[in-house]
């Protein structure tokens, strides 16, 4: 299990939020920035936006596999939703740097309401499943994985679907423990569930504070929060040894599962409540109240020296916990 960051968890800093309005950073990092804070910390692979990147011409990226080799990271590229003229290009680009996993995702719905979007989610699954068909030859071609993450829309049974009906060894999962709950499952549920397809993995922790409709979820430091992470680490050790697992600590907007709303669920098919009951305890467990301040320093309109202190923050405190319970050597 290699140990890895996502250049994600500095949404503010690398001006992935924000962008185009007075909000946005001054100075953004780029991907040059966050080999540099990976490869500081000792940890063992990267993941990041290949849209961060000034270009991809040849040049750039074999530099870039250069760099990531000489500083022992093995990278992983993110695409988008999956667009097949797209992935053409992200696909050989990906290879070009180095990186034998590629991102996709499945949709831009958030907090797990599937209904705005569309009233036939399982016709929509099936047009994805059809973008990624057109490009699983490419991916094998390039040697690249493509990875599809539950990215607060999809369900376990949702990726297991889509990589069964390709049955390419190219294709996986991309598996985001947060986001699992955002659609109704526990990670260690889905982590079962998905098992071997598992590619990837996003590591974040989260604070739950209740609403009238659900629970807001908010990002916070490994071990800080609601997730059970050594549980978690040791099912991943158990079922993907291999994969990378990228520090995550993406949203800096709080993430409302209207989970108690009788609108939200018309986007799912019907289900046992019993199916439901174990979020449902997790997230009836928090102790922080309604009326507690659940905002991010963005969320409060902060400025930019806030932001990027919280952010800095937070990857520090992830880092040395992963130091703690051992899964990154002690200095």
């Amino acid at each position: 299990m290699l140990i890895g960051l996502s250049a994600l968890s500095f949404s503010y800093r690398c001006g992935l939020i924000g962008r185009g309005t007075t909000r946005a950073v001054s100075h953004p990092l780029d991907v040059e920035d966050i080999v540099t804070l990976a490869a500081r910390a000792g940890l063992q692979s990267i993941e990041f936006p290949l849209s961060l990147l000034p270009d991809l011409s040849p040049d750039r990226l074999h530099a870039l596999r250069e760099r990531l080799s000489l500083c022992g990271l093995t990278p992983v590229a993110d695409s988008e939703i999956a667009n097949v003229d797209l992935l053409r290009t992200h696909i050989p680009a990906a290879a070009m740097a180095g990186a034998r996993v590629l991102r996709v995702l499945i949709s831009p719905v958030l907090e797990g309401y599937r209904r705005p979007f569309t009233d036939n989610w399982p016709a929509y699954l099936a047009d994805v499943t059809e973008r990624l068909r057109a490009v699983i030859d490419l991916a094998a071609e390039h040697n690249v994985v493509l990875a599809v993450e539950n990215h607060q829309d999809a369900t376990s049974a949702d990726l297991a679907a889509i990589c069964a009906a390709i049955d390419s060894p190219y294709l996986g999962v991309c598996f985001d423990a947060v986001n699992t709950l955002v659609v109704g499952e526990t990670p260690y549920a889905a982590v079962e569930r998905l098992g071997p397809l598992i590619r990837n993995v996003h590591l974040a922790d989260y604070e739950t504070y209740p609403t009238t409709q659900g629970w807001r979820l908010v990002r916070c430091a490994l071990g800080e929060g609601d997730l059970d992470i050594r549980r978690l680490l040791g099912q991943i050790e158990q079922h993907a040894p291999d994969v990378a697992c990228q520090i995550e600590l993406v949203s800096h907007s709080a993430r409302h599962v209207r989970i108690l709303d009788d609108d939200w669920w018309r986007g799912y098919p019907p289900c046992d409540v019993r199916e439901v009951l174990p979020v449902l305890r997790l997230f009836a467990q928090t102790m922080r109240l309604r009326d507690d301040d659940w905002r991010t320093p963005w969320e409060r309109g902060a400025g930019e020296e806030q932001i990027s202190l919280y952010e800095d923050q937070q990857y520090a405190a992830s880092i040395a916990y992963l130091r703690t319970i051992g899964v990154l050597p002690k200095l």
